[in-house]
């Protein structure tokens, strides 16, 4: 996708097995988009930087990305239509509540 190209954010959520579920769909139809992650939680700071008790609970460490997906505007329909055939097809990826997020 260009850099000047007008976009629009079809998935914008904290569940990265389902945006890597609708990402395959959409490079297999066709679909050119640009997809990508970015922190939703600042580090903490103090002794120790950086480390944060929860990564050390024994389910490994936690993830405190935002994953998003962008499509051109001209191809929002099409796009959005196949992001809702992978979601129905992988029920078991959608997360059951609203995960928060937290700075402690």
């Amino acid at each position: 996708m260009g850099l000047f190209t007008k976009k629009e954010t079809i998935f914008s959520e904290r569940n990265k097995p389902l945006w890597a579920k609708i990402k395959e769909g959409l490079k297999a139809a066709g679909v050119k988009a640009s997809c990508g992650s970015y922190d939703v939680e600042p580090p903490f700071v103090g002794c120790g930087c950086k480390l944060d008790v929860r990564d050390f609970s024994g389910n490994g460490k936690v993830d405190r990305k935002m994953y998003y997906i962008d499509v051109k505007v001209t191809e929002l329909e099409r796009a959005r239509a196949i992001m809702e055939e992978v979601r129905s097809q992988n029920l078991d990826l959608e997360l059951g509540e609203k995960i928060k997020v937290s700075y402690y």
